[in-house]
């Protein structure tokens, strides 16, 4: 078991060997979800190409990147985890 703090601002460091065993690179995108009093899931979102984000999410109309960009996770999220 590897161990990490948590910082002022909420900040978390994955230990290195965590990072490398989970295949997670800087820049890539992590869900949350919490599983029990004082426990929480991390995932690793999938790397995609945008051509591959555009086919996967269509999008029609005008788009408001702030008032839409917590759906858009929220929905990518539950893609991964599978709800």
């Amino acid at each position: 078991m590897q161990l990490g703090k948590v910082q002022s601002r909420g900040q978390i460091t994955l230990p290195s060997s965590v990072r490398q065993a989970a295949a997670i690179a800087p820049g890539d995108v992590v869900a949350f979800e919490v599983v029990g009093p004082g426990r929480i899931e991390v995932r690793a979102l999938p790397r995609e190409r945008l051509a591959e984000t555009f086919a996967r999410y269509h999008v029609e109309g005008p788009i408001d990147d702030v008032a839409d960009r917590e759906d858009w996770q929220d929905r990518a999220a539950q893609d991964v985890i599978g709800g």
